[in-house]
């Protein structure tokens, strides 16, 4: 496990069993931010009741997508707005309107990367975010303290390659974890 909460972003953090929250429970978190003004992060494990094709179309945008690829629900904040996560052809190369996560992963809110994405011309990884999660300055680390959250390594492979049915599961065995080894106590994040 992760030993100190410095190094949240980028990582992983996984609501431990116990944890109730019915926006969170049994969910994979890919940290993107966290510094001393809070924490924002994105549900990975966590389909939109939308395909990418659904939404390229309602946007006016040609597709070329697999139209059965969904959208994910990234968190309750700003569900409206929608966030492409993708790994950059050329890690060196950074546009105005994209968040580094890690050196090969990008975060932005381009509609000119949808449209690249719907001329199937995009990046052979992306995943599609409508909201986030996010934490105010302290919070997530008192959710830590209090056994809600597991924080954990970067894997790339949960995000764009596992199951997602499977993604809380593998998380938590990569930690040498399984759901049984908690115990009832049930904190709310």
């Amino acid at each position: 496990m992760t030993s100190s909460l410095s190094t949240l972003a980028p990582g992983l953090l996984i609501a431990a069993p116990m944890l109730t929250d019915p926006n969170f429970s049994r969910t994979v978190v890919l940290m993107c931010v966290h510094n001393d003004e809070g924490a924002m992060g994105l549900v990975i494990n966590r389909p939109a009741p939308f395909t990418m094709r659904e939404i390229l179309l309602q946007l006016g945008l040609q597709c070329s997508v697999e139209a059965a690829k969904n959208a994910m629900v990234g968190g309750p904040v700003a569900v409206e707005n929608g966030l492409l996560l993708y790994t950059a052809e050329d890690p060196s190369q950074q546009k105005d309107n994209e968040l580094n996560v890690t050196d090969e992963l990008r975060l932005c809110p381009n509609k000119e990367l949808l449209d690249s994405i719907g001329a199937g011309e995009g990046p052979d990884q992306y995943q599609m975010f409508l909201g986030h999660a996010g934490w105010g300055s302290g919070q997530l680390e008192g959710e830590i303290a209090q056994g809600a959250w597991i924080p954990a390594a970067l894997r790339t492979d949960l995000i764009f390659s596992t199951p997602m049915d499977r993604r809380w599961e593998e998380a938590l065995q990569g930690e040498g974890l399984h759901p049984a080894q908690f115990g009832s106590s049930r904190p709310k994040a």
